[in-house]
């Protein structure tokens, strides 16, 4: 279970903290903490148990990260603004992904989340909510917002559809 589902949480964990070392870490202590509680999870709410235990440590790492330098993500921001080339620059210099990426890191952690978690990994619905445990209808509106808002960055960026 743990070689099948580590591959998985270290996706997500990247993609959520943009770090990949702090993702391996994450992965590390996830499957660690799953050791330590093997007695009290199921084995059937193991994969469960390990996502949910990963996405926790991922946005207290979020969390103690922001605490301790509000000015990088400032200058995120400000950089993501600065004359942003057209799409067609973009394609042309392999920067796309770049500009998605930077779109991503700039929403909250929890739209982050939802978007990782239904668009890149493609999580059920019923899944994602249990896993960060919100009501289906909050779940649906925060991954609309979460969409919305990604959108409006990229055509700020000069990523058009």
């Amino acid at each position: 279970m743990v070689r099948e589902q580590k591959n998985r949480v270290y996706s997500y964990a990247a993609m959520l903290l943009r770090n990949q070392a702090e993702a391996q870490d994450v992965v590390q202590e996830s499957m660690v903490r799953l050791w330590q509680h093997q007695s009290k999870v199921e084995q059937a709410g193991a994969p469960m148990w390990l996502k949910r235990t990963a996405h926790n440590l991922c946005i207290d790492r979020i969390r103690r990260r922001k605490v301790r330098s509000e000015v990088g993500t400032e200058e995120l921001e400000a950089t993501s603004t600065d004359g942003s080339p057209g799409p067609d620059r973009l394609a042309e210099s392999g920067r796309l992904g770049d500009e998605i990426e930077r779109a991503l890191g700039q929403l909250s952690e929890e739209d982050r989340s939802v978007l990782i978690l239904r668009e890149v990994q493609e999580r059920p619905y019923a899944e994602i909510a249990e896993l960060l445990a919100l009501p289906m209808g909050t779940l649906k509106a925060r991954l609309h917002r979460a969409r919305e808002q990604l959108r409006k960055k990229l055509i700020r960026a000069g990523v058009t559809p």
